[in-house]
């Protein structure tokens, strides 16, 4: 199975969050997952990971010779994926299309103003964005990425059918993901719609697909348009 690896100044962050939920379970099937800090591999005694950018400006670039060593050290040939504003739109045809391998995988999480272009050009092999808006590092992009990638992993999830039938799954043809109901059968006055309780069950996913259309209209229509 493969490994998965992330680059960070913080990295109990992802220690935290590679215990539970679908790390766990890709754990227990062999999958192994490496919170590697950045510090480590320091550029003198005092941990020092960054540099002020030539040109001036605000923040602290993570300069690339710490980035070398750690992606050194660790197994050759892993694909590198760096999180960052200025990336691609990460999507879930990004998500299938990285479930479909077991290669090993490395995720830099950038801090502070940013990290030093010439690493990005010579070993970023996919630089992404979970959105147009910054948060304050990479850590919390690089586990939503990596989340969505073992969704699609046969045997991750319970009842793999919960990939198909996500918002944007192939399964739901990109379209929303239709409301979902749940016990009480009332709650302050608003019914379950009386079909889900029919049973049914041709009703029920024609309901399910004329409810998911009309969400997407609602809330995505740019979604449609594709």
């Amino acid at each position: 199975m493969s490994q998965w690896s992330f680059i960070s100044v913080h990295p109990a962050i992802i220690e935290a969050y590679t215990r539970v939920g679908v790390f766990r379970s890709a754990a227990q099937k062999g999958m192994r997952f490496e919170a590697v800090q950045l510090r480590e591999y320091a550029v003198d005694k005092h941990g020092s990971v960054d540099d002020s950018p030539f040109g001036g400006g605000d923040g602290m670039v993570l300069r690339p010779e710490p980035l070398v060593a750690a992606l050194a050290a660790l197994p050759a040939g892993a694909r590198v994926i760096y999180t960052s504003p200025s990336g691609r739109l990460w999507g879930q045809k990004d998500a299938e299309q990285y479930a479909q391998g077991e290669q090993d995988l490395v995720f830099i999480a950038g801090r502070f103003a940013g990290i030093d272009q010439r690493f990005v050009d010579r070993y970023v092999h996919d630089e992404v964005s979970i959105g147009d808006f910054v948060v304050s590092g990479g850590e919390l992009p690089c586990l939503l990425i990596a989340d969505s990638i073992l969704r699609q992993i046969p045997g991750v999830l319970g009842n793999q059918r919960s990939a198909s039938d996500d918002s944007f799954a192939s399964g739901m043809q990109g379209l929303l993901e239709y409301p979902l109901y749940t016990r009480p059968p009332v709650f302050e006055g608003e019914s379950v719609p009386d079909v889900l309780m029919s049973g049914d069950h041709k009703r029920i996913e024609q309901w399910r697909r004329e409810a998911a259309l009309e969400k997407t209209q609602r809330l995505r229509p740019d979604l449609l348009k594709k």
